[in-house]
């Protein structure tokens, strides 16, 4: 069940991350995601879920390549993180999504 949940989740995350760099306008390096970290974390509500860390690769004209973090909490994305060429981090979502 877990492994079932888990493909589930990538599948999502993938989805997103391909929205995310069509509206940024950044390609999508290997059109996939792979988990960072795995860990057990208290959700708002107190109760105990997993936390998960997915990184990706992107790039702004095909030849550079700047690493992506999806962080989520249980089935909530907390955070897209890209960084750019000049150190900084660009922060999405502006609300937090579920998961499906």
């Amino acid at each position: 069940l877990y492994w079932v949940e888990s493909l589930r989740i990538r599948e999502f995350i993938i989805k997103m991350c391909r929205k995310i760099c069509k509206k940024s306008e950044l390609q999508l390096l290997d059109q996939t995601v792979s988990l960072d970290s795995l860990s057990l974390r208290r959700s708002i509500s107190g109760w105990p879920c997993i936390h998960r860390v997915y990184q990706f690769e992107v790039s702004t004209n095909g030849a550079d390549r700047l690493p992506g973090y999806v962080t989520l909490t249980g089935r909530i994305v907390r955070t897209v993180q890209i960084e750019g060429i000049d150190g900084m981090t660009t922060i999405y979502p502006h609300k937090q999504e579920r998961v499906h």
